[in-house]
């Protein structure tokens, strides 16, 4: 494990036991990103053996000003964590400053409605803010958003960076030392489970302020998450990582496929995102038996806690059949074909048959 940070939290236990709590957006940030040495600052703040953990002004200024428009547009939906650093902005702003955050936030109102998983616009942008992709690679007419955050790239570095990027390290230190420790209890377990493989590199995870409204998504072997939603601070920013780890496509597609196997033999079709809930619970479920194998534990996985099983009907037909044919195979640390397919069949035929 490789860290860059001056000093590492001691032990998984101290990880677990972390909380950050509310930023301080009301603080009103002027520090020169310059004098600070953000500019100089590397990206990547932390390494594990598995994840590469970044806090990126490009990055998170891709995700600030499409929710900052999807707010102004009164389309940021009440359960996800307000944007208060729109509260009194423009006191601290110059009036050119106003006017070229005020354009960058239009154009990318323009983008609403678009999603940052399935367009490849969208997908372009972030990958040429990640650093990962050149500009070319983004299709002509999206360069727009390019060409706004770039405008507001000095806005963004003054206003809101420090605080952002400060928040963003402190949630990287209060998560990575768990991460770090049951990685390798983990990952293994996940693999049996899935009938897949974890990628041979790190798998880079950009930590914003802002990401969108449920706080974490994954596309391209990347994953999104934010340091300020409240749910995915410690311990269940853990669940949340390996669950968004969860979807590259060597761990989630053999997953799919064997769902969709279980179906065809027991002679229906799956339930259309059965697939996400069998990450949500497998993820969850594992991490908490081995939390509980290292010591007394009182883990409650993500979906639990955060409300994702209490949410409509499906969540109420799907958990028992969850928990009584599925949970026994994880249970088992079994990476046997048959035993992945006999349990998913037995679970399939469950669900048929309510």
């Amino acid at each position: 494990m490789r860290m860059i940070r001056s000093m590492r939290m001691a032990g998984w236990l101290i990880g677990l036991s972390c909380s950050v709590g509310a930023p301080g957006y009301a603080q009103d940030v002027t520090t020169d990103p310059v004098a600070a040495g953000l500019e100089d600052a590397t990206h990547e703040v932390a390494a594990t053996d598995h994840f590469e953990l970044r806090s990126d002004p490009r990055v998170a200024l891709h995700h600030f000003l499409l929710d900052w428009a999807l707010a102004d547009a009164g389309e940021w939906p009440a359960y996800a964590p307000p944007i208060l650093e729109r509260e009194a902005w423009r006191d601290s702003l110059s009036a050119d400053e106003v006017r070229i955050w005020s354009a960058s936030v239009a154009v990318y109102g323009e983008a609403r409605g678009r999603s940052l998983l399935f367009d490849r616009g969208m997908v372009a942008v972030r990958d040429w803010a990640a650093g990962s992709a050149p500009r070319a690679s983004i299709p002509p007419k999206d360069r727009s958003l390019a060409d706004a955050l770039e405008a507001a790239l000095p806005v963004y570095r003054r206003r809101w960076w420090p605080t952002h990027d400060g928040w963003n390290r402190r949630w990287i230190e209060a998560v990575e030392p768990t991460l770090d420790e049951v990685g390798e209890a983990v990952i293994p377990r996940l693999e049996a489970a899935y009938g897949g493989t974890w990628p041979s590199g790190r798998i880079p995870v950009d930590v914003v302020v802002h990401a969108n409204d449920v706080g974490a998504y994954s596309v391209g072997g990347r994953v999104t998450i934010s340091s300020w939603n409240r749910n995915i601070v410690m311990p269940h920013a853990v669940d949340v990582m390996f669950h968004e780890a969860s979807h590259v496509a060597s761990l989630e597609g053999p997953l799919t496929a064997a769902i969709d196997g279980a179906y065809r033999v027991s002679g229906g079709e799956p339930p259309e995102r059965l697939w996400h809930d069998a990450i949500f619970f497998t993820t969850g479920e594992i991490l908490r038996l081995v939390l509980e194998e290292r010591g007394p534990s009182d883990f409650r996985p993500y979906a639990e806690a955060a409300g994702v099983y209490a949410r409509g009907e499906r969540w109420a037909r799907q958990l028992p059949a969850f928990r009584e044919h599925w949970l026994p195979f994880l249970e088992s640390r079994s990476s046997d074909p048959v035993a992945r397919r006999e349990a998913l069949e037995a679970f399939a035929r469950a669900l048929l048959a309510n």
